[in-house]
């Protein structure tokens, strides 16, 4: 059975010795590797095959016991597995539903690949990869790890992403438009916080219409969907996201109080069902931060029994009112605690409750994927949520879409506008590759429906997959990617244990994915550097990692709301893989943004990776560290914008070579040395603009290097070297070596430097002296930038010249910035700095630490080196120069990779620099802001073939020989602050051809620098298959890789290991068996403990063997049984041999087709085969079966049983062994067994059919029959002399080592295989077993007859000589017996018989013999050799004789004699010879006596024994003729068709048959058709059928072979199964001639085949019109046939026709513009007239034809239309003719114009005129002759004529069809508005009336509108010009408008207006006084009286006093009187 990885994994700590079987390549033996002696490896545990891929950790399960494992199964067929675990009751049992719940079946999928997880026995975990279609089989409880975040103590500003949106470019592409708008990022992680500000609104939705789940958002939490599926539980019946909210309270009294649990819900939406349903809030830290239970609210407030409304008491004041609703749309709540209007505290997200009708989201996909129903809960009882159960996710969220609301904007992601899928609980474990599958599918599970995410961002890995890119984790996602959904990318993270090689992690090592690394955004202006713990490539396949890099060193992110006080403070600095990998995320969102909007459509994923990866920043580093380069995601959108100057390449990165000879996209490629590897690489310019590119071939090489050694001893003194130092000081380094310095010239790197590396290794035994994996002193390093601030040239000070930065020389901290630095936990350290020359400021400093270093004198040594390197020109690729990309052109460049025949195998990293430039229109470059330079990363690898070593180089500080990468240097780079693939790896590929699989064994020997503390991991990986090859083999090939074999893992957690290794030395040796193919050899740096930066290895992979001759022996003459022998082991490498040992002789038990039945599953005592068997003093026994034949689907087990108790029986608990895989393929191997009686069991655990055979092979190592005598090497000579052309079992190659072993052994006790080994023992702890294959052969016995010859005949007496021999075991007298067959035969006496006995004594037996006392010889004496001598009786018979000799061992042997006296003449029969044959062979039978002589034409031939012979001869062929004479046909023979067969037996008596045999080989065919004549008479040629045919019956007359027998004449379709068939015969066979009878027509003898005219009937009678066939089947004599065809096309319908006019009805047309339809039943061809003249002819089944009729009228239309046979006589035509009438009336006209003869004032007017259809119109005006033409669109047409001041006048023509008629217009323009005024007429008493006389002038005939507030008056302007009317206005006294309008014919308007005055009488009569009217003497006289009486009364009432006096008429009175008037 086949060594696979789970075995090899399983080892881990705890190995056996196990023994390595080598031998020639005939020897089928089996490999198993060795290890210490003292290890132990449970006896339980079963090897599994390499194929499926099986998780090493599940065979730990089964070790330790625990009982059930859970497994995730990767297979193509769920149903399969579907049906093993219904059988082996491994279906997971779900809980019954709950109330209110359903469980719906879901059909389980197959066809495809997917996977699945459950619980199961973990005994029955070893089956598992016996199920077809099994892919791989994981341990589902190994959950993903998440990358840690990256601390950073420096620098002293805090990083932001903002900085690094700038950085990558994002910001430009968010200023062209592009944020990530509409893409989706699932996260997958521990959930994310979408109720922090900066993510509140960032949570993707389902947009899909179709999809259930519209309008909620895109979230899965797989740890909770698990437990609901499987138990029915949420929250907080199990912890879990999804919320029990099942619990129903109501407020029935309307007083907003729920009435069972007294909730408020004032404020709260009402319920429309009335039903409240309650739960308790699942996120645990909520529940931590406000102190207890947070109860939320679920209602039903848009639609009854719709939950979708959720609220959740944050404060916890009973109170949902003051709550934020959670529904879609608006699905984050959370709680404001300070006023700043940001929630402090989150509410999590809801994305779903239960609808009763639907399962949760993805429910149903998950639940029919593995194997459960769907469970579906009631409306409202279950509220599902998206939380936080750490802050990794939220912080990887926020670097995608954060919004830069917190903290003044601190964070803001890539992709502001993306959204989020989170993928909550994925390091729960069980069901991760959910999360990955979920995001090419969606919640529908089909990935061509809109409802998944576009991109996954995975910042986690696993760790402890040491094969990581051929394990089952990267492949399944490279298959998501590249074939499930190709559409859907997945960036990954590749882990943070750097700065090691290859240590790329799973899934990150994926080949498909964009597998991301971490740069730095450091500080002091530098960015762009590679992370010093980023983990980097190959992967385990030599491939290529990272794909790209990105800032994760350092930035700031988003952190859950409830690990902090306040919103503003939810944030923190971060770093690491899982930093990088969420950023490439948001920038690829921006990217496949720029795409849809470009390219119309989403990208496949790799085409998308191509375009990343070539728009990317080349930052001066190799393949295995940057990948394509820094994500430039400014670049990729302006690329896809298509701006000038940019360009893209695919493939962007290239893995030269093939396997399995084929390019793999996906899989291992390698390129051996002498090969050419050409691909096209093809260049896209976008642009409108020509490129340049400059394309150079390029490799990095070392440019200087210097090593420094530090002992960092002292005491703090002054005293000796260094006492100075004063021990660690965080804050100022021990060391500052200035690298390079811009006003040194003497400090100057390289000019060409494109990269700078310094790397620095502690003494082990100061960094771990102890070895308890704590640390005690290590070294960091850190490369600073100077900036001369003050321009004193100081950097650091050295008072003291120590060399050492002591307090008083750190002067200068703050001109020196960090770049980059090492401070992880490990002896080994390596910072580097890419382009280091962009940006080196006044100089580049090296700075050093002893990190708790103490004070000493005793010295600590440090190494450190730092190395620059620059480029060469790579001369293994060859590519054209330059190239010119046109505008918008894709073009392919060939690329040509040529390893040379003397090139080092291993990985080589090159490049292809491309540098470009924007190009004038007349070709010359120009300057623009897309010129660039970027390097194509090209990996190579070439391979070391068969048996090889590799000595490493001298580390001497030699510059040439410092690389990047080396498979022979190792560095140290662990870190014990990380996982377990801290180290340096590298990775091997080695080629074993078949000419080196000669049985034996590779020996692995790796050896390093000797000390006790380094260790060096060894692994060796193996082909297997590839379980995606089915699926599309282009990219995989048919293999993947496992590990077959490694040292000891011992790993011991936090990236950290104990040593240990097989030898107890500084060398790593182990063997593994050999299997031709590809192997890749992985080496690991487990510690570091050498005194260098670099570990040289010498590698060896060397090759043992057992030489053929010496290892088997065949022995068949036992009297040399036993002896001696000399063996010989050969090797490529050194056989250091510790001892040799030998077992022998045991018997191997082979048993074939052995039969078990189905037995209990579970049960292993009813297996239902059974063996006993008795072992004694055996080294070990080795049992295996497997099943015959193919049966695949079977699986039968072995057990193992010893009867510990001696009862004779076996039970249960003696099981000592078993092996119990999922195939039929088991073995079970027990060393040192005890003595006792053991049972074999075979147990039928999967039998289809109830029973099936097998074999089986038990093998019992002991014995001591076979014994070393001596072992010793051969010297040199000594191979030379034995192997001078090679060792065949060396593939012809000569050995390097070889040793002899000399042998003793015995003979065994019995004939048979007999097995025996030779254990050698090397040094190092390989036991090399090599069989040795002894067979003893027991030979059957030989008689025979010696005299006379048996079936001779004789006529007188002979000699009869028997004689017998036995080579083995010999054999009694008595076991001879020399008999007579019959009762008729006599057997003589002897004449003499003698013997010899084994010890070769003679013997004379002849009297014994006669006498029959043959028993009566002793028992001891047995024969080797006899004689018997006896004489034939004289009698004319048969006599028949018989001799057995039997030997002791059972064997016998037998001859016979047969003597014949023979007179009868022979017998004869003969097999029926056929009259005519189409054979050219003629065989026949004949049966005679079998000694007779047999002729055939004189020949003789060969009768078997029995008197049978068969003969075969080629016949002549006959000549077939016609004779014209006798109007017969005949047949001429002659040659070897007329033949005599002749018997003869030996007494001469014969018989004569003659026969003659017409041979015909020729079929009747090419017959010929001369005419067929129709029932008209008419007549038809070949070609005139080809065309349709109007015929039903007739004859054909045709040419037919003279030789016919049957005819038979058909027609059938050439489309469906109908036909008429005539057949006749010809009933009487043509005549026979031969050359005794003469030739009929001897003039015309030879000649072809010869014809004759006949006629016969034809008929068509009941089939359809069609194309069909003539077909003329003809049978001749000799049942040949042939068969001739005619084309013929048969037309006997008249074509249907239907025909109308258009626009028409019945009889009347109406248009003379009109349109004929018309289609056929078939194609005709057509002719249509009018009125007897042809207006359009043609060919078709349907059309139409316009045409014009020129008058009105009575018109006559005629149709016309033959078929195809319009050119027979009896063509089959249509004719109609119709008379339609077009009528005048349709053609009537008529003008409407109103205006016609009046005035108008407008500047135009409009006429409609009725006219007929497509009739013109055409106008003049005035006396003008110049016509405007109307052109009409429809039978009303509006006209519009301009007009000019005064009279127009017009003409109008409008056409009749064939008459015109005439209209003449007349119309006035006047354009001037009338004349009119008003005024009022009045008198001294006007103003006091109401009603008024107005009056004016106007224009004579306008019409006159008056009118005031209350009354108007309209009238005719008389044409006396002037007018007057009257008009009553208001009464109140006031002044009022009186208004007149006047308008004329043409509309022309004037209006005028005036003012009246209305006065009541005081005011009136005050101015009719002050206008001296005849108030004024009213008033006059009245005032005097008024005086009169006020002075009287004056004086009667006052004494008379003097007053002044004024003169008359002053202002006193008028003052008075002025006021009184004013006042009245």
């Amino acid at each position: 059975m086949a060594r696979n990885q789970a075995l090899a994994l399983v080892l881990l700590m705890i190995l056996q010795t196990v023994s390595v079987t080598v031998g020639d390549s005939d020897y089928a033996g089996t490999l198993e590797t060795s290890s210490h002696p003292d290890t132990y490896q449970d006896t339980d545990l079963q090897q599994l095959d390499s194929s499926p891929w099986f998780d090493p950790d599940l065979l730990e399960e089964i070790y330790s016991g625990d009982g059930n494992s859970r497994v995730t199964v990767i297979t193509n067929s769920l149903q399969n597995l579907e049906l093993w675990q219904i059988e082996n009751g491994a279906l997971e049992e779900q809980a019954g539903p709950g109330p209110g719940e359903l469980l719906v079946r879901q059909e389980t999928s197959d066809g495809r690949i997917d996977h699945r997880t459950f619980w199961v026995d973990s005994e029955l975990v070893q089956k598992i990869p016996g199920i077809p279609g099994v892919i791989a089989v994981i341990d589902a409880q190994r959950a993903p790890e998440p990358y840690s975040t990256e601390p950073f103590d420096k620098p002293d500003f805090l990083p932001n992403t903002v900085t690094t949106g700038q950085l990558h470019g994002a910001t430009d592409a968010w200023g062209s438009g592009y944020t990530g708008e509409g893409l989706i990022v699932a996260v997958a992680d521990t959930g994310v916080d979408f109720a922090h500000p900066d993510l509140n609104g960032t949570q993707a939705r389902v947009t899909f219409h179709d999809s259930p789940y519209f309008g909620w958002p895109l979230m899965l939490d797989h740890s909770s969907m698990y437990n609901w599926m499987m138990h029915g539980e949420a929250y907080p019946e199990r912890s879990s996201w999804y919320a029990d909210t099942s619990t129903i309270d109501m407020d029935n009294n309307s007083d907003g109080l729920l009435d069972d649990s007294g909730l408020n819900i004032t404020g709260v939406n009402m319920s429309i069902s009335g039903q409240y349903h309650l739960g308790e809030h699942p996120d645990s830290t909520l529940r931590s931060k406000q102190g207890g239970d947070v109860p939320i609210l679920v209602v039903d407030d848009y639609d009854h029994g719709h939950y979708k409304t959720v609220y959740a008491d944050l404060d916890r004041d009973g109170e949902f009112g003051d709550e934020v609703p959670m529904r879609p749309g608006e699905e984050t709540s959370g709680l404001d605690t300070n006023g700043d209007g940001l929630w402090d505290v989150s509410g999590g997200l809801v994305y779903w409750v239960s609808d009763g009708m639907l399962g949760v989201p993805y429910g149903d996909t998950y639940s029919a994927r593995h194997g459960y129903s769907d469970r579906v809960s009631g409306p409202g009882n279950l509220t599902l949520f998206m939380l936080e159960s750490g802050s990794h996710g939220t912080l990887c969220a926020s670097a995608i879409s954060a919004q830069g609301v917190v903290s003044d904007g601190k964070v803001l992601g890539m992709a502001p506008n993306a959204t989020i899928s989170s993928i909550g609980n994925h390091y729960s474990g069980g069901h991760s590759l959910d999360a990955w599958r979920f995001i090419a599918e969606g919640y529908d599970g089909h990935t061509e429906t809109p409802d998944q995410p576009n991109i996954g961002s995975f910042s986690f890995g696993y760790s402890s997959v040491d094969e990581a890119g051929a394990d089952a984790y990267s492949l399944y996602l490279d298959w998501l990617t590249r074939f499930y959904n190709e559409n859907t990318s997945y960036a990954v993270a590749i882990g943070n244990g750097g700065h090691g090689f290859g240590t790329t992690k799973s899934p990150g090592a994926s080949n498909g994915v964009f597998s991301v690394g971490a740069f730095s955004s450091r500080s002091s202006g530098t960015w762009g550097q590679i992370a010093p713990w980023s983990n980097r490539g190959p992967n385990a396949l030599g491939r290529m990692d990272p794909d790209i890099v990105a800032v994760g060193w350092s930035a700031t992110g988003d952190i859950p709301l409830n690990s902090r006080d306040d919103a503003n403070s939810a944030w923190r600095s971060w770093g690491g893989t899982s930093l990088a990998t969420p950023v490439a995320a948001g920038l690829m969102s921006l990217v496949a943004e720029a795409w849809m909007h470009n390219l119309g459509d989403y990208p496949d994923s790799q085409e998308f990776r191509d375009l990343v990866m070539s728009t990317s920043d080349d930052r001066g580093y190799e393949p295995f560290t940057q990948g394509g380069g820094w994500f430039n995601v400014s670049k990729a959108t302006r690329t896809l914008d298509g701006e000038n100057g940019t360009w893209w390449a695919t493939p962007s990165h290239w893995n030269s070579g093939t396997f399995q000879g084929e390019h793999r996209d996906a899989n291992l490629n390698l390129l051996r040395p002498g090969e050419t590897q050409t691909t096209d690489l093809v260049f896209t310019n976008p642009g409108d603009s020509e490129i340049g590119l400059q394309l150079s071939p390029t490799s990095f090489s070392p440019l200087s290097h210097v090593t420094r050694i530090w002992n960092s001893t002292g005491n703090g003194t002054d005293e000796g070297e260094n006492s100075s130092w004063d021990g660690h000081q965080s804050s100022r380094p021990d060391l500052l070596i200035p690298i390079h310095l811009n006003n040194d010239s003497n400090l100057l790197l390289d000019p060409e430097t494109r990269q700078f590396r310094a790397r620095a290794t502690i003494n082990y035994s100061n960094f771990d002296n102890n070895q308890d994996r704590d640390s005690e002193e290590r070294v960091f390093l850190e490369i600073m930038k100077w900036e001369d601030e003050d321009q004193d040239g100081i950097y650091v000070l050295d008072l003291d010249n120590d060399s050492m930065v002591d307090s008083e020389d750190w002067t200068e901290e703050d001109e020196l910035k960090e770049v980059t630095y090492w401070r992880s936990d490990g002896p080994n350290a390596e910072v580097r700095m890419g382009n280091p020359l962009d940006d080196p400021g006044d100089g580049l400093m090296l700075a050093v630490w002893n990190y708790n270093g103490q004070l000493s004198d005793q010295p600590v040594r440090i190494e450190i080196d730092w190395t620059s390197f620059g480029t060469d020109s790579d001369e293994w690729i060859n590519v054209p120069s330059e190239i010119t990309l046109q505008a918008n052109e894709s073009r392919k460049v060939p690329m040509t990779i040529t390893v040379p025949t003397d090139a080092n195998p291993g990985l080589h990293q090159h490049g292809l620099l491309i540098s470009s430039n924007d190009l004038h229109p007349n070709g010359t470059p120009t300057q623009s802001t897309n010129d660039r330079s970027w390097t194509l990363p090209v990996v190579t690898n070439v391979p070391w073939v068969g048996p090889f070593k590799l000595n490493a180089k001298p580390v001497d500080g030699n510059v040439s020989n410092q690389t990047l990468y080396s498979e022979e240097w190792i560095s140290g780079a662990t870190r014990w602050d990380w996982r377990a693939e801290s180290g340096d790896w590298r990775f091997l590929s080695i080629e074993w051809p078949e000419e080196w699989a000669t049985g034996g064994t590779a020996v692995i020997d790796v050896d390093w620098n000797d000390n006790p503390y380094t260790d060096i991991d060894v692994l060796w990986l193996s082909e297997t298959d590839h379980g995606y090859s089915s699926e599309n083999s282009t990219p995989y090939g048919n293999s993947t890789f496992f590990i077959e074999e490694r040292s000891t893992n011992n790993y011991a957690g936090s990236g950290s290991h104990n040593w240990g290794t097989y030898t107890g030395g500084s060398r790593e040796v182990f063997a593994v068996p050999v299997t031709p193919g590809v192997h890749q050899l992985a080496l690991h740096t487990a510690l570091h403990g050498v005194n260098s930066n670099d570990n040289p290895l010498n590698i060896s992979v060397g090759y043992i063997a057992a030489e053929q001759s010496g290892f088997t022996r065949v022995v068949t003459d036992w009297n040399e049984a036993s002896g001696v022998d000399a063996v010989h082991l050969v090797s490529t490498v050194p056989l250091p041999i510790e001892s040799v040992n030998s077992f022998g002789w045991s018997q191997p038990i082979n048993l074939h087709n052995e039969s078990v039945s189905q037995d209990t599953r579970g049960d292993k005592m009813t297996a239902s085969w059974w063996k006993n068997l008795t072992i004694n003093n055996s080294e070990s026994i080795s049992i295996e079966i497997d099943v015959e034949g193919h049966h695949a689907d079977s699986d039968i087990d072995l057990y193992l049983f010893r009867d510990s108790n001696g009862d004779g029986d076996f039970s249960s608990g003696e099981e000592i062994k078993k092996s119990i895989s999922g195939d039929s393929s088991e073995k079970v191997e027990v060393s040192n067994p005890e003595d006792g009686l053991y049972g074999v069991a075979v147990h039928g655990y999967d039998v289809p059919g109830g029973s099936i055979n097998f074999w089986i092979s038990i093998d019992e190592v002991g014995g001591n029959e076979l014994r070393v005598t001596n072992q010793m090497p051969l010297s040199e000579n000594e191979t030379t002399s034995i192997w001078p052309n090679g060792s065949v079992a060396l593939a012809g190659e000569n050995p390097s080592a070889a040793v002899q072993v000399s042998l003793e052994f015995e003979r065994p006790d019995y004939a048979g295989t007999w097995q025996g080994f030779v254990d050698v023992d090397l040094v190092g702890g390989i036991e090399i077993r090599l069989p040795y294959t002894y067979e003893l052969v027991e030979l059957d016995p030989e008689v025979n007859f010696v005299m006379p010859e048996n079936m001779s005949h004789h006529n007188q007496s002979t000699p009869v000589i028997a004689h017998a021999i036995d080579r083995g075991i010999g054999f009694r007298l008595d076991q001879v017996n020399l008999s007579a067959t019959d009762n008729r035969t006599e057997v003589p006496d002897a004449d003499s018989v003698h013997a010899l006995d084994t010890q070769g004594n003679h013997h004379n037996l002849t009297t014994l013999w006669n006498h029959g006392n043959h028993s009566s010889i002793p028992e001891n004496v047995t024969f080797r050799e006899i004689w018997i001598n006896s004489t034939l009786p004289e009698v004319e018979k048969w006599h028949d004789y018989s001799i057995i000799v039997t030997d002791m061992s059972g064997l016998y042997a037998q001859d016979f004699l047969s003597v014949s006296y023979d007179i009868t003449t022979p017998e004869v029969s003969i097999s029926s010879i056929p009259l005519i044959t189409s054979n050219p062979v003629m065989t026949y039978q004949i049966w005679t006596e079998p000694d007779a002589t047999l002729s055939h034409a004189g020949a003789i031939i060969e009768l078997d024994e029995q008197g049978m012979a068969e003969y075969s001869f080629l016949l002549d062929k006959a000549e077939i003729g016609f004779d014209e004479s006798s109007n017969s046909p005949y047949y001429f023979l002659n040659g070897s068709s007329v033949f005599t067969i002749s018997v003869s037996d030996k007494a001469g008596n014969t018989i004569n048959r003659e026969f003659q045999v017409i041979f015909d080989p020729d079929p009747p065919s090419d017959s010929e058709f001369h005419t067929l004549k129709d029932q008209n008479g008419n007549h038809y040629s070949p070609e005139d059928l080809s065309s349709p045919v109007n015929i039903t019956s007739g004859h054909m007359d045709v040419l037919i072979p003279s030789d016919t027998k049957s005819w038979c004449l058909s027609v059938q379709s050439n489309v469906g199964d109908y036909h008429t068939e005539e057949c006749g015969d010809n009933l009487s066979m043509p005549a026979s001639f031969n050359t005794s009878l003469g030739h009929p027509e001897p003039e015309d003898q030879g000649g072809d085949q010869e014809y004759y005219a006949t006629t016969l009937p034809f008929s068509t009678t009941g089939l359809q019109d069609g194309d069909y066939t003539i077909q003329l089947d003809l049978i001749d004599w000799a049942n040949s046939t042939a068969s001739e065809n005619w084309p013929i096309s048969i037309d006997k319908s008249v074509p249907v026709v239907q025909w109308n006019t258009s626009p028409s009805r019945n009889t009347s047309l109406f248009d003379h513009r009109q349109e004929v339809y018309w289609s056929s039943s078939e194609p005709v061809t057509y002719e249509l007239t009018l009125n007897g003249g042809r207006i359009t002819q043609g060919e078709g089944e349907s059309g139409s034809w316009p045409f014009e009729l020129s008058k009105t009228g009575i018109h006559e239309l005629c149709f016309y239309a033959v078929d195809e046979t319009q050119n027979r006589t009896n063509r089959n035509f249509f004719y109609e003719c119709r008379t339609m009438e077009l009528s005048s009336r349709i053609y009537d006209t008529l003008i409407l114009a109103n205006w016609n003869g009046g005035i108008v004032s407008s500047q135009e007017v409009t006429a409609k005129i009725q006219l007929g259809p497509d009739q013109l119109i055409r106008w003049t005006e005035g006396n003008t002759s110049e016509f405007n033409i109307v052109i009409p669109s429809s039978v009303i047409e509006e006209v519009t004529f301009d007009l000019k001041e005064g009279e127009n006048k017009f003409a109008v023509e409008v056409d009749s069809l064939n008459e015109t008629d005439t209209y003449y217009l007349t119309v006035v323009r006047d354009t001037i508005p009338p004349v009119v005024s008003i005024e009022e007429r009045v008198n001294r008493t006007t103003t006091l009336a109401q009603k008024r006389v107005l009056e004016g002038v106007c224009e004579g005939g306008t019409s006159l509108l008056v009118w005031s507030e209350i009354d108007s008056v309209s009238l005719t302007c008389p044409y006396s010009g002037t007018y007057s009317v009257e008009i009553e206005i208001l009464q109140p006294p006031g002044e009022y408008d009186i208004q007149v309008i006047s308008n004329d014919h043409a509309n022309n308007e004037a209006r005028a207006s005036t003012k009246v005055l209305m006065q009541d009488w005081p005011d009136w009569a005050v101015d009719d006084a002050k206008n001296m009217g005849p108030m004024l003497g009213w008033f006059s006289l009245a005032g005097l009286l008024v005086t009169a009486i006020v002075l009287v009364t004056l004086r009667s009432m006052f004494p008379k006093k003097e007053h002044p006096q004024h003169p008359v008429g002053e202002q006193v009175t008028d003052s008075y009187l002025d006021n009184m008037l004013r006042n009245p």
